[in-house]
């Protein structure tokens, strides 16, 4: 199995520091180092870990997300659209961007600058981006919510579907508990680890008050990151509503139980005590087993097929579940109120591609999409996490998932506390009305699952091209990666651009979200022409050039999105009071170039953590690709989805094009 990991951008590592105040230098790659220092507790301690930091001790005192002057994001804007238009179309966009930069963007600019200075306790894309997600009616599965897969226990006999859910679930609760009780070491990059992540530091900085701890850690190069996405990590679902979803959370009273789902069935089990403490590894060993012996035959209906549906059609299913029944009702709660998912599989998946039609959709057959987030575990032990993306982008949910790997590996092999729990099934009375949303929704998502390509690709050993043979050149690993994107679709295409994706965090930043880095610019334009044409026209040398120059583009950008100088979030959330003001659309965003820009054929999202051994999410549109990708050291995968039926000729363009660049940062010509 090779080792994809996909999600948060890898390019975060290279700019946390930056990120945190415009005036700080780009810091390189090489002296970052995140730090959850901390060591682990003995696996019978109820923590994963005990700071001596509290988990929020940063909080309070975080730079705020700066909102970028509208003359930067309106020339950047152009320098983003540019190589998407034709040169008649540009002039256009060009006029449409200097009246809205002199007309409505001007007072739109100034009344988020002045919302801004009223809600400082946030930023200014926060409650825009939540309200974006909830509003969003598309099914969750392969569109909204992505997974990760993690790496097996080192310890094989451990990773029998009982061990590996029992483990994951209790070492999911030791976090809880480091959690809940602030415990858990602060998200924080080191620059110089060598001063910060230490006993030292960490037994200074405690004392440091919580309004100027963050200077604190600045004044040693630590970069202490926004932790408040972690507060619906457990015990929270998206609940539908037509129009526009909501979050609900519950307190631990409610909210003791993990559901274990088997054969579209849900079980209630109790993971932690009246005490808080979690239940002892071997008591969940024995209700995972109880599970797992259950012999009730599958759901004739499904349930959780209704997640997976349009959000107004399980709206209205659930409109129709809660009042045809009060049973309903509190099975429903029971669900919602949980701490998490998980959901324990049939199938063995054993492939890369197995492994992603399994954890981004299973064909919708037991799953509940609503849950912040679920764990999986197959029949062969292969396990995953996926989760829900309104409520955080992925922060939170890489810190839990590293730390539940590292600690499950860490736990022995479960063994029966000599009990015999009694697991029953929650209780349903579904109406007909409810079947036929189930069969509906089931048809539905049959279609979509079945209608999704998915393919893989990696490069190692002989054909390695992972960090180090980049860095030999002085090239940014996945500036060139992404360079590589565009020269496959310039030749998939037939020498067409097209809107490109790659997400930026901005964690640095108090309630930051993400920001988008647009990768096709003039230069990668000027790239991939270079590397269409002969010898003669361009030689070697020449071709190296321009991707030196195209990359450098795409790391500027990145520095600038995660330094809160981006483009998108801005413009996103001029649109958002000019909607919310009830005021014309501004021709900026009627125009074909904010359309081409937005329409993002190559969506692309990389991570890389000894955690994982891949992941992946679907397309963001009918004719895109959703392209999860790793560059690790001395290997390079990538997995794609795509409803495309040619999704077969992408990758081999793909494939021509890490070649292709490869020989030539080699000094070697292709041609």
């Amino acid at each position: 199995m090779s080792a994809l990991r996909h999600l948060r951008p890898t390019l975060l590592r290279q700019t946390a520091a930056a990120a945190v105040r415009s005036n700080v230098p780009a810091v390189p790659a090489a002296l970052l180092h995140r730090g959850y220092a901390t060591a682990a507790t003995d696996p019978s301690d109820r923590y994963i870990m005990r700071s001596v930091v509290p988990s929020p001790h940063y909080q309070k005192s975080l730079p705020r997300l700066p909102v970028p002057k509208l003359e930067d994001t309106l020339k950047k804007y152009l320098e983003n659209v540019q190589p998407l238009v034709s040169a008649a179309e540009f002039e256009e966009t060009t006029r449409k961007v200097a009246a809205f930069g002199e007309g409505e963007g001007k007072a739109l600019h100034e009344e988020l600058v002045a919302l801004d200075k009223k809600n400082k306790g946030t930023s200014y894309i926060s409650a825009p981006w939540f309200e974006m997600y909830l509003k969003n009616r598309t099914p969750l599965p392969i569109n909204v919510n992505p997974f990760m897969a993690f790496q097996p226990d080192p310890n094989d006999a451990k990773n029998t579907q009982l061990h590996r859910a029992s483990n994951l679930i209790y070492s999911a609760m030791r976090f809880y508990n480091s959690l809940r009780d602030q415990k858990l070491e602060p998200d924080i990059y080191h620059v110089k680890p060598e001063k910060s992540d230490t006993a030292w530091f960490r037994n200074l900085i405690r004392f440091v008050p919580r309004a100027i701890s963050w200077y604190g850690a600045y004044l040693v190069k630590a970069f202490p990151l926004d932790m408040s996405q972690y507060n619906r990590l457990f015990s929270s679902t998206r609940v539908p509503r037509e129009g526009m979803d909501e979050l609900a959370s519950y307190p631990e009273a409610e909210s003791r139980h993990v559901i274990v789902m088997k054969g579209g069935h849900f079980f209630p089990v109790t993971a932690l005590r009246d005490d808080g403490t979690p239940v002892p590894l071997n008591e969940i060993h024995d209700a995972v087993e109880a599970v797992l012996r259950d012999s009730t035959p599958p759901a004739a209906h499904d349930l959780g097929f209704l997640t997976s549906d349009d959000r107004d059609a399980w709206a209205r299913a659930r409109a129709e579940l809660v009042g045809s029944s009060e049973v309903n009702c509190e099975s429903l709660r029971m669900v919602d109120s949980a701490l998490f998912v998980v959901a324990l599989d049939e199938s063995a998946p054993d492939t890369e591609t197995g492994l992603t039609s399994c954890y981004l959709h299973n064909e919708g057959k037991n799953r509940w999409w609503d849950k912040s987030f679920s764990l999986y575990v197959s029949k062969n032990g292969r396990s995953a996490l996926n989760f829900e993306h309104a409520w955080g982008d992925g922060v939170a949910v890489l810190r839990f998932f590293n730390e539940v790997h590292k600690d499950a590996c860490q736990c022995p092999l479960p063994t029966s506390a000599g009990t015999t729990p009694l697991v029953t099934a929650l209780p349903w009375q579904l109406s007909a009305g409810t079947e036929a949303a189930v069969a509906a929704s089931r048809a539905r998502m049959d279609k979509a699952s079945s209608e999704l390509d998915i393919k893989f690709l990696l490069f190692q050993d002989q054909n390695a091209f992972g960090k180090n043979f980049v860095k030999k050149s002085k090239m940014s690993p996945d500036g060139v990666v992404q360079m590589a994107f565009q020269l496959a679709y310039y030749r998939f295409s037939g020498g067409q651009t097209c809107g490109s994706y790659e997400s930026c965090s901005q964690s640095a930043f108090k309630h930051g979200r993400t920001e988008t880095v647009r990768p096709c610019s003039n230069e990668s334009v000027a790239m991939c022409e270079a590397f269409e044409s002969s010898k003669e026209a361009a030689p070697v040398a020449e071709l190296a050039a321009k991707l030196k120059a195209a990359q450098a583009v795409h790391s500027s950008l990145v520095m600038a999105a995660a330094m809160g100088k981006g483009v998108d979030r801005h413009l996103f959330a001029l649109k958002y009071y000019s909607d919310k003001a009830g005021l014309p659309v501004p021709a900026l965003y009627t125009d074909k170039a904010y359309a081409k820009n937005h329409h993002n054929i190559l969506s692309t999202s990389t991570l890389a953590s000894p955690a994982l051994i891949m992941g992946g999410f679907g397309p963001v549109v009918d004719d895109g690709f959703g392209i999860g990708y790793m560059v690790d050291d001395e290997l390079c995968g990538f997995n794609i989805t795509s409803y495309r039926k040619d999704l077969g000729k992408f990758m081999d363009c793909l494939q021509s094009s890490v070649e292709d660049i490869k020989c030539v940062l080699e000094g070697k010509d292709f041609r």
